[in-house]
This record gives structure tokens, C-alpha cells and sequence, in this order.
């Protein structure tokens, strides 16, 4: 199934080729490039709210978890500007799901 995903939707084949190179060739050990890559389920609109962080999706492709843009974009500042929360995610693939609905 994620195949035929990643053959039908080219931005999810584009976006999973950058995290591989990301793993593979630069690693979370590079002393010339730090990196995240934030992922999500699916994207929706809405206010910042709630929303928690894992090492691995936690949900299924048949019922994905919301994570509003919002979320996303405040993980990122905070990754940008709390030094313990860059620490904590350097060199990994965290996932963000909101949480307000749960």
C-alpha cells in the first residue's frame, strides 16, 4: 500500500527520498549539517492547540491523526528557539499529532 502511495503521490516519494539521504549519507552524527525532519499525518487548519510528539506514527493509513499547520509550525519555532528541545530531536523524524481531540 505505501508503494503505491509513494508511486501515485509524488511529494510523498520526494519527501521520504530527502529523510533517507538525510539517514543514510549525512547521518545525526554530521558535524557540517543538524537536522529534523518533522513529520505529520494529515494536515488541516486550525489554531495552535495541544498536540503531542513520537519517535514513529502512532496511527494507520485507513484512520490517520489531524495535525494542524499551526502545530507544525510552532514545533518547528520551538526547535529553532529552546536548545533543550533542538537537543532532544536532533538527527530524528518526530511525529506530530494533535491532541486536543483525543
Amino acid at each position: 500500500m505505501v508503494g503505491i502511495i509513494r508511486a501515485l503521490l509524488p511529494p510523498a516519494k520526494d519527501n521520504q527520498d530527502a529523510a533517507d539521504f538525510l539517514l543514510e549519507y549525512v547521518s545525526k552524527d554530521s558535524p557540517f549539517v543538524q537536522w529534523v525532519v518533522v513529520r505529520c499525518d494529515t494536515l488541516v487548519e486550525g489554531d495552535v492547540s495541544k498536540y503531542a510528539l513520537h519517535e514513529s506514527f502512532v496511527s494507520s493509513l485507513a484512520k490517520p491523526d489531524d495535525t494542524s499547520m499551526a502545530n507544525v509550525a510552532h514545533f518547528m519555532c520551538e526547535l529553532v528557539t529552546d536548545a533543550k528541545a533542538w537537543d532532544a530531536w536532533q538527527g530524528k523524524l518526530p511525529v506530530i499529532v494533535n491532541t486536543a481531540s483525543k
